[in-house]
């Protein structure tokens, strides 16, 4: 019953603040700002989360799993490169969103500027990648793969901010994100790169943007499994 009322407590004070982040960035949001929304005292609220980095964590956490699970029911392609092409489907989701919507864009920029939230990024795409079991009976040195999920997860982070600088679109990044990650890291041929950006295109344009709204903005709803 404790651990219940605790998770439950940690849902309203999540769900709050990721409200409050996506109006205000997080810059402008105090833990007292979050207490008076949640209903509680500060002192309680740190009683849950003594900093507001653990906070940060929990919701891009959080906000990581459920886009996962939304890549997950996108159609994917009948053969081919499906592995990668998911992965260029994962982070063009994750680009598309920040580029349409100004409160989310809040929430990705200061993950990819925060460089402990950047590095709980790589952590939960490359968690997530063995999770799917994406690339599971593919020759594939691991530490390569990691190491390249670092890098692609940094320099994507750049891209993004300066997006509009250099004109790029949500499927520019995922593709020179999934090029980098193919070529320099696991040392796939141009055609193979070619085919699957070809084939993460296919999976994008089966995506439904609005299912992936609705199950971001209740993503802290009642009932919903909450990472915390």
């Amino acid at each position: 019953m404790a651990r219940r009322k605790n998770m439950k407590k940690r849902r309203i004070i999540l769900g709050n603040t990721f409200r409050l982040v996506r109006e205000n960035g997080m810059d402008k949001v105090s833990l007292q700002m979050i207490a008076e929304k949640s209903g509680i005292s500060k002192s309680l609220l740190q009683s849950y989360y003594p900093h507001k980095a653990k906070l940060t964590n929990d919701i891009v956490h959080n906000l990581f799993n459920t886009l996962g699970e939304q890549v997950n029911n996108y159609n994917p392609p009948k053969d081919g490169k499906a592995p990668y092409a998911q992965t260029k489907a994962f982070i063009y989701t994750i680009a598309v969103l920040g580029m349409h919507d100004e409160g989310l864009d809040r929430i990705i920029s200061e993950a990819f500027t925060n460089n402990s939230t950047l590095d709980s990024w790589g952590a939960m795409l490359n968690e997530w990648i063995k999770t799917n079991k994406l690339f599971e009976g593919l020759d594939l040195d691991n530490d390569e793969l990691e190491a390249g999920i670092a890098f692609v997860t940094t320099g994507i982070g750049r891209l993004y901010h300066d997006r509009k600088k250099h004109h790029l679109s949500a499927e520019d990044l995922a593709n020179y994100a999934t090029s980098a990650l193919m070529y320099s890291f696991l040392h796939c041929s141009e055609d193979e790169i070619k085919e699957a950006l070809e084939e993460g295109h296919e999976i994008i344009e089966s995506a439904d943007m609005q299912v992936v709204h609705q199950a971001i903005d209740s993503m802290f709803d009642e009932g919903k499994d909450i990472i915390s």
